[in-house]
């Protein structure tokens, strides 16, 4: 093997660097890549939901409640980003996105925060596997790009879970109160 120079190495990659597109040869694993997409899709149908949550909350007079959902659909919103920007690094088409209508029942409180749960064990699920999938073929950047999208997912589930056993504990009409 022949011994190179740092500055013969920095010549030799500037040389075969494309600009028409940011490839990263060994990186873009197809597991990867469609978990990103998956993970898109979660945030967004999340971003969807939680904003019409908000507005709801909102006006059924939950100010409290309404504004702690306002947050995390602005959170998601910025995960979305994450995993836009990650898929645009790796010139891939993240195009039709496929966002499930999101269901529960209005006016239902424990149907509204059971919702919420299973997204965001949705969403840390795909991060887990992106993170895991990003390691597997050496890609760190997007392992460490996802692991902030699952800390906010598992700070989702803890904050719903304990939402519910307020609801268990106190019943859903002093909880209620607790919001206004």
């Amino acid at each position: 093997m022949e011994n190179k120079s740092i500055s013969e190495l920095l010549s030799e990659q500037e040389l075969s660097n494309d600009s028409s597109a940011q490839e990263v040869e060994g990186y873009t694993n197809e597991s990867v890549i469609d978990l990103l997409k998956q993970s898109l899709n979660i945030h967004w149908e999340q971003t969807t939901a939680l904003t019409a949550q908000a507005v709801h909350l909102d006006r059924w007079g939950y100010k409290k409640l309404a504004a702690v959902i306002k947050e995390d659909a602005e959170q998601e919103h910025e995960h979305a980003a994450i995993n836009l920007a990650r898929l645009e690094f790796f010139n891939q088409d993240y195009q039709p996105f496929v966002v499930n209508q999101p269901s529960w029942q209005r006016h239902n409180m424990v149907a509204i925060i059971q919702y919420n749960l299973d997204s965001v064990r949705k969403a840390s699920l795909t991060e887990r596997a992106t993170i895991a999938a990003a390691r597997a073929v050496g890609d760190e950047i997007t392992a460490n790009m996802m692991i902030p999208l699952l800390q906010g997912s598992e700070d989702g589930i803890a904050l719903y879970e304990s939402y519910l056993k307020l609801i268990e504990q106190m019943g859903l009409d002093n909880f209620l109160t607790l919001q206004v």
